[in-house]
């Protein structure tokens, strides 16, 4: 296969699971170029070793919190992976349709902004950026089978992948309209802080409760506020887990240090609070990679003046 006309897509379970993968794999096949193999793939651990061994040999290092993020999201579900074929430069086409590098600074008309990355790991889209990077991306999405875990592989010519094609499979994984996950980082951050706040309002002290009922009354609806989140954990200094309450303020973002997500969801459903897969995929990979922030923040502050008694 000739790798320099010759990109390998991933499309990810963040897709699926927001109901935009069908419209993704839309707008890949209008791209001036042609559909040569199509497979669902749902690796997990096996392959980020794969993938990690790799990069190892290359001498390319990218963090050991990489190797955590990409594993919360590959653990979403299942990806379709596709190889397409077009003219000479189709990698750097398709590296600008996609929005390379790191979310915050990609384009406003790339897919991933288009269609609601949540941050450079929940992007929505793997393509490969280069031939070299096609053909181990090839040699990972395809060749190894990674539903079987004897020698067998998958046939070097992809011949036999072809039927269903990518927009058949798509449609087996996506959501259907109407019921996709519309949650971004603070919608889900703030989630997180209410069920914190009703789980701890029986340890705050009785002189404390007055006080922190009047801050809550005053937000109406709206989104936790770091002030108020604060304002409560210090109201419960003594009176709380540590972890708890160092969760109730926490940014979940890079601006301070990232908290143990694998402890901290073992702790919290010992407490009897939930945090469901798309809400731990999202805070876990948000405290390496930032949210689109300012986006979200403008999205929720349009719904609030919309609906200010929403929760009255």
């Amino acid at each position: 296969m000739d790798w320099s006309r010759s990109v390998v897509v991933v499309v990810s379970p963040d897709s699926f699971i927001r109901g935009v993968g069908c419209r993704i794999v839309d707008e890949l096949l209008m791209s001036d170029c042609e559909e040569v193999a199509a497979r669902v793939v749902q690796p997990g651990s096996l392959l980020l070793d794969v993938i990690y061994d790799d990069l190892a040999r290359r001498r390319v290092y990218f963090g050991t919190y990489r190797y955590r993020a990409i594993d919360a999201l590959y653990s979403l579900g299942p990806s379709l992976a596709l190889v397409l074929r077009g003219s000479s430069g189709i990698h750097q086409r398709f590296t600008e349709l996609k929005g390379s590098g790191p979310l915050e600074k990609a384009a406003r008309t790339s897919l991933r902004l288009r269609f609601g990355a949540v941050n450079t790991i929940l992007g929505l889209l793997h393509i490969s950026d280069s031939p070299e990077e096609a053909e181990l991306d090839w040699k990972t999405f395809f060749v190894r089978d990674w539903n079987n875990l004897g020698p067998s592989e998958l046939p070097d010519s992809p011949a036999r992948l072809g039927t269903p094609g990518a927009r058949e499979l798509a449609s087996l994984l996506d959501n259907p309209p109407g019921s996709g996950e519309s949650r971004g980082f603070f919608q889900v951050r703030d989630q997180l802080r209410r069920s914190l706040v009703a789980h701890l309002w029986e340890l705050l002290p009785p002189a404390e409760t007055i006080p922190v009922a009047r801050t809550l009354a005053a937000l109406d609806g709206a989104p936790l506020s770091n002030e108020f989140v604060t304002q409560m954990a210090e109201s419960l200094d003594g009176a709380a887990d540590l972890l708890l309450r160092r969760t109730l303020t926490a940014s979940f973002t890079p601006d301070e240090p990232a908290l143990d997500t694998g402890r901290l969801w073992r702790s919290l459903e010992g407490h009897g609070v939930r945090v469901d897969p798309w809400a731990r995929a999202v805070l876990t990979t948000s405290q390496y990679f930032p949210p689109l922030i300012h986006t979200e923040e403008s999205r929720m502050a349009t719904r609030s003046a919309i609906e200010p008694a929403a929760h009255g």
